[in-house]
């Protein structure tokens, strides 16, 4: 089990003052901490060397509980300008950073927001706020719940008789320490920005917000946002790894050539969500060449592997001559192509020629030449030249927008046999709305 760690500013009510605990001696009493630090200026130093009523207090204390406190004084007998509030801000890293260094993992770091001047609260106030440091931020409240009055001389001061006099030794006392659990302000501000980046796509910003405070934010959320950023890679291997152990399922498309499909075409959606517009042209013509393929096997009973061979270490499928005649084919292309057909590498166009021939389905046809038409337009430009490729810019060059060509994508994947529900293409939406519930 780690240790407790005090560290804590002294003020006008410490240590006992109306016959109750001042802030630091109450916390001490209630949360025990193994090691406590005073942090003492130069009117509080005064008193320490009169009486040494700080330490008096406290040890007083330890014996009452039975419980042994070690005590540093953090001396700042040149500190007479107590209203400074930028001298405390920095002051108190320093001090709070060196005691950090000294910590195990398991420690815990109390920090006593209640004793001191205003300038001192507000440093701490702003240090807590913002959550800079590993520390849980105690306020105490009056006995009288108001302002203390200012009537006790405080010169004068007897530590025998405080302590007898003190009535939060009764056993009865209430206990005045309160958890300050609403300062965060910087965790509140780093996951509205996770938020933003989740709804925007954009989760490789999202996680690199999300490791700057992975400690404070629930495993099951940082999770998702590695598993969105994997999955927008197509990182199948990784995604796998994350959810082992998980009852996450991700996947709305199960059988495997179809997801791979299906989880590309989601891709090219969220391009256009997040008007990519030129990621998302140059990106078409992989996702085509796939999605005909399958359209010729399903729609026309045609495999493209008992026409073609697979030749170089980048597996390229090429046409292969004797293939296409065993298979009735070689005709067609032939008869498609001015000279002949030319041998080669397979591209979408030859493939629509083969669908053309050999399907009976005119909408699809049509379907088929509009979308390696648009192919033809605009992806050479996209690909080659230094361009800015708006909606607009779609709309002037083929009469269609990014959403309607998608759209044309969407009806070749349910005719490549993918058969995937309006909700599986929110499958991405869904998942952000987990992680945002997550967050919360």
């Amino acid at each position: 089990m780690g240790k407790k760690i005090l560290f804590s500013p002294v003020g006008g009510t410490d240590p006992i003052k109306y016959f109750r605990d001042g802030s630091m001696l109450h916390i001490c009493r209630h949360y025990r901490p193994d090691i406590v630090y005073l942090y003492l200026s130069h009117e509080m130093m005064e008193y320490h060397k009169m009486d040494n009523r700080y330490l008096d207090a406290v040890k007083r204390l330890g014996n009452h509980l039975g419980h042994t406190f070690e005590i540093h004084i953090i001396e700042r007998d040149a500190l007479v300008d107590v209203q400074q509030y930028d001298v405390f801000y920095q002051d108190f890293s320093d001090e709070i950073i060196k005691i950090e260094n000294t910590m195990e993992t398991e420690d815990e770091l109390l920090l006593n927001m209640a004793s001191g001047t205003p300038a001192m609260k507000s440093a701490l106030l702003v240090m807590a706020t913002f959550a800079e440091y590993r520390f849980k931020p105690i306020q105490v409240s009056t006995p009288q719940k108001k302002m203390n009055a200012e009537y006790e001389d405080r010169k004068e001061y007897d530590n025998e008789l405080n302590w007898e006099l003190n009535e939060d030794n009764s056993s009865d006392a209430p206990n005045r320490c309160v958890e300050v659990k609403s300062l965060n302000l910087v965790k509140m501000i780093k996951t509205e920005i996770i938020k933003k980046h989740v709804l925007a796509y954009d989760y490789a910003a999202a996680l690199t917000v999300a490791s700057e405070m992975k400690e404070e934010l629930s495993q099951e959320a940082y999770v998702l946002l590695q598993v969105m950023e994997a999955r927008v890679k197509l990182d199948r291997r990784e995604i796998s790894k994350l959810l082992t152990g998980t009852t996450y399922d991700i996947y709305p498309v199960k059988e495997g050539n179809k997801q791979k499909i299906f989880e590309y075409a989601l891709v090219l959606q969220m391009k256009i969500k997040k008007q990519e517009y030129a990621d998302f042209i140059r990106g078409i013509t992989p996702l085509i060449v796939d999605l005909l393929e399958d359209i010729l096997k399903n729609k026309c009973g045609i495999l493209l592997k008992d026409c073609c061979t697979v030749n170089g270490k980048d597996a390229v499928l090429k046409w292969d001559e004797g293939k296409l005649k065993n298979a009735g084919l070689l005709g067609i292309l032939d008869n498609e192509y001015k000279g002949g057909f030319r041998f080669g590498p397979v591209y979408s166009h030859q493939i629509v020629k083969l669908i053309t021939n050999k399907c009976n389905d005119a909408d699809l046809k049509q379907k088929v030449d509009e979308i390696t038409e648009i192919e033809g337009k605009v992806r050479n430009v996209a690909a080659h030249e230094i361009v800015s490729v708006t909606d607009e810019w779609f709309q002037n060059r083929i009469g269609k927008n990014a959403k309607e060509i998608f759209e044309l994508i969407k009806y070749l994947v349910g005719k490549a046999g993918i058969n995937a529900k309006k909700d599986d293409w929110m499958s991405y939406d869904k998942i952000n709305e987990q992680i945002i519930l997550c967050l919360r």
